[in-house]
């Protein structure tokens, strides 16, 4: 499996450099910025610094800036993570190169885990840029717990690789990207609290907000970086177990469609 895994990302950093310029990773770095900024203006000139007592209370941290910015900066990152994976099938197929690909005797999960490690290269360059925007626009943490912190990132990893799966399962399912990835963007930014708590919202919404493992792993890593929280086993339970769930559907919803697939070529 691991050969499929290297051999996966090689080719599709090659086909990045040579045939797809970086436009989408500069795309997501802008978005990034822009988020940077709308955060900090909105802090030092629309509010003035002037909080809700209940963001304190929900947040444990009185540090907004820093609390919209992680929020802001592990938005892009999964946005652009779960895009790329999920896409990896529907463009084969799109290429003209999924047949070859399911009669090749590779590992599936091999394969998407290469496409993972290739996505996480350019999602990372978009994550430390959004990050360097960041502490330039003032972002500071206090006491980050960075063992914690590395816990809940690749728990946070973990999660956006099993939502990848299913989302990339009905990606060529429903032969379309762009309304699939971007209703399921705009529900996890809303739901999963990346912006703001989650305790502002009514508590049906919240509700659902739990069925993604983003929600959970995102709050673990956030608490970890913001106020020092540590991370224990039982706080890692329900995002893992979801993630596993997330990955076997989408494998097994994969192989589905890709039979049916099969079957009309």
């Amino acid at each position: 499996m691991w050969q499929t895994v290297f051999a996966t990302a090689a080719r599709n950093q090659r086909a990045n450099l040579r045939a797809f310029p970086w436009a989408f990773t500069l795309g997501h770095i802008i978005e990034g910025g822009y988020l940077v900024l709308v955060s900090y203006f909105s802090y030092v000139y629309l509010i003035q610094g002037d909080l809700d007592d209940r963001f304190a209370l929900y947040t444990g941290s009185s540090n907004y800036l820093a609390y919209a910015i992680i929020g802001g900066a592990l938005n892009v990152f999964s946005v652009s993570m779960m895009m790329n994976v999920s896409r990896a099938l529907i463009t084969e197929w799109r290429e003209g190169t999924l047949e070859a690909l399911l009669l090749a005797p590779s590992s599936r999960n091999g394969y998407f885990l290469g496409t993972a490690l290739q996505q996480f290269y350019r999602s990372g360059m978009v994550l430390l840029a959004v990050t360097l925007f960041g502490m330039l626009a003032g972002m500071r943490l206090s006491a980050p717990n960075l063992l914690s912190a590395a816990i809940g990132g690749l728990l946070f990893i973990l999660s956006c690789y099993a939502m990848a799966l299913v989302l990339g399962s009905i990606m060529l399912y429903t032969r379309d990207t762009y309304i699939v990835q971007n209703t399921l963007f705009a529900v996890t930014t809303l739901l999963c609290g990346f912006q703001f708590p989650r305790q502002y919202l009514p508590g049906w919404l919240q509700g659902a907000g739990e069925i993604f493992p983003l929600t959970s792993s995102l709050q673990l890593l956030r608490g970890a970086l913001l106020t020092g929280a540590a991370i224990s086993l039982p706080d890692i339970v329900p995002a893992l177990l979801l993630s596993l769930i997330y990955i076997a559907v989408g494998l097994g919803c994969t192989r589905l469609v890709e039979r049916r697939l099969f079957e009309r070529f």
